[in-house]
């Protein structure tokens, strides 16, 4: 769930955000990392739930699954298959009462640009204590084969400051300001895919930055356009590459005392 900035461009790609990211393939392996995680018996709360997909999922496994998100368009979706466990909300200000979650999850939340120290403030004010957030990274293990060196080398330009990382490195500090105790990561899933230089090229070109709510501008069309430039000057740029990468779940703890 991206900031209300971004509300508009997550309505736009709704309808084909499913089946561009892996669809219920996806989410099935996304599921089945969490599902060993949480307690069947209590409630989950989904904070940037998305079209649901995920939260469906672990509804299959037997988890009783409550969903957040600040895009009407994925909403729509989510709440064909979630019914009326979904709700509009900011990850930074949620409608849930201090201390009455035991888990929650976030999939693929926090690189789309929300203020991380307002969702890991909210998340620590609705956990009770040693209550736990699960974040599932879209970015927190970055292939470093030649695409993903260039790629790599463009998300670093267009992002200095780091707000789109969402691995450890960037969000541990973060929850740890909250009082949130990161343990470490679980339920790791290598996954590998194939796409050439030039697809990939193909893809930067037509804005198909990340999640494609990443839009670019300004001066910074220029330096998308460089990266395409090396991506096709690779050697055998039509030809796919393997490339390997690994899915984890990265575990907050709520600390049993925090103190502001």
């Amino acid at each position: 769930m991206p900031s209300a900035p971004g509300t508009a461009e997550f309505d736009d790609i709704a309808p084909v955000y499913d089946d561009s990211r892996g669809g219920t393939a996806r989410a099935a392996g996304f599921a089945d990392q969490l599902a060993p995680l949480l307690d069947s018996e209590r409630w989950v709360l989904d904070i940037g739930v998305g079209t649901g997909i995920v939260a469906a999922e672990l509804t299959e496994r037997g988890h009783t699954v409550f969903g957040v998100d600040l895009s009407a368009g994925m909403l729509a979706r989510a709440r064909s298959r979630l019914g009326r466990r979904v709700a509009v909300a900011d990850a930074g200000r949620l409608p849930v009462r201090t201390a009455s979650v035991t888990q929650a999850v976030s999939t693929w939340l926090l690189h789309t640009g929300p203020d991380r120290r307002a969702v890991f403030g909210e998340v620590a004010r609705i956990l009770r204590p040693g209550g736990r957030y699960l974040v599932i990274p879209a970015r927190g293990m970055r292939p470093v084969d030649d695409i993903g060196r260039i790629v790599n080398e463009l998300e670093d330009r267009l992002d200095p400051a780091g707000s789109r990382q969402d691995g450890p490195q960037s969000l541990a500090p973060v929850a740890a300001e909250h009082g949130l105790v990161y343990e470490g990561t679980a339920s790791e899933r290598p996954t590998s895919f194939e796409v050439s230089p030039q697809q990939m090229a193909r893809s930067l070109s037509e804005g198909g930055l990340f999640t494609g709510a990443w839009k670019v501008s300004g001066e910074d069309v220029e330096i998308v356009q460089q990266a395409c430039e090396r991506l096709r000057a690779l050697p055998d740029p039509a030809v796919p590459r393997v490339r390997e990468m690994s899915d984890f779940v990265m575990v907050f703890t709520r600390a049993r005392r925090h103190h502001r």
